[in-house]
This record gives structure tokens, sequence and C-alpha cells, in this order.
């Protein structure tokens, strides 16, 4: 059953019946992702992948770069919901920003950008922080 919880919603999970609360945020990314598809010869791309808790996610960010900043990123994910709004957020936060700080993403920042995560959902977030600093090191080796 789903209930507006002003900011968050709250969802039962199939895990023995806990709730578990998403934010407003966090479901907009996931239900409309931005930032969808692959750049065509980008300045910067990476792949990332998680193993582990039922969750077997894979992303790949690609980056054009303009002047040092990065002009556009996209992703394309084979992943949970979490993987989802976070490249979506992250991607969406990164537009705009100079390269050397995409590289320098941490977990924390994209947790913030979705108004937190639940805990089973923290893989997530680092997977994307990782790929986002991933393809801004090969942005800036290229």
């Amino acid at each position: 059953m789903n209930r507006s919880t002003g900011t968050s919603r709250t969802w039962k999970t199939s895990h023995g019946g806990r709730t578990v609360r998403y934010s407003k945020t966090y479901l907009e990314h996931f239900q409309a992702p931005r930032n969808i598809g692959e750049i065509d010869a980008p300045e910067g791309a990476a792949e990332a992948e998680h193993k582990g808790g039922g969750c077997f996610d894979r992303i790949r960010v690609t980056l054009r770069v303009r002047g040092g900043l990065v002009e556009e990123a996209n992703f394309k994910a084979r992943a949970c919901s979490g993987t989802i709004a976070a490249a979506s957020a992250g991607t969406e936060w990164a537009a705009g920003r100079p390269l050397e700080e995409v590289a320098r993403v941490t977990p924390e920042t994209l947790d913030d950008l979705l108004g937190g995560v639940p805990e089973k959902k923290r893989h997530s977030v680092e997977l994307v922080a990782e790929a986002l600093r991933l393809a801004s090191a090969d942005a800036l080796e290229g």
C-alpha cells in the first residue's frame, strides 16, 4: 500500500513485511529517469558493476566535456531502482560542473541529492559515484 507522507512515500517490501521509506526525489528519478542513453564520441566513458545482495547492477556513464566543464552526462544501466535513481540524479548533478569536481563525487553527494536512500540501496549510490569518477578520470586522461 502506498501512502503519501509529505516528502516521502512508504512502501511495504516483500522482505518480511518491513517498511522502507523512499524520498519523493528518489521516486521521481526512478519513475522518470533523466539522461538515459549514450553520448556519441564521449570525452569520458566508464562502466561499473555491483555483484551481491541479490543485485547484479551494471552501469555505463558517458561524458561530453568542453572547456573543463561537463557539458552532458548520460547513462545506460541494467539495474535496480536505486541505481537508476542515483544515475539519473548523478548525471543531472554533473552537467555544468567542473570535470575535477565530478571526479571527486562521493556516495554521500548522491545520497543527499536523492533525499536519502535506504541501507539496502546503499550499493546504488556507491556504484554510480564510482562510474562518474571513472568516466571523469577517463576524460582527464584523454
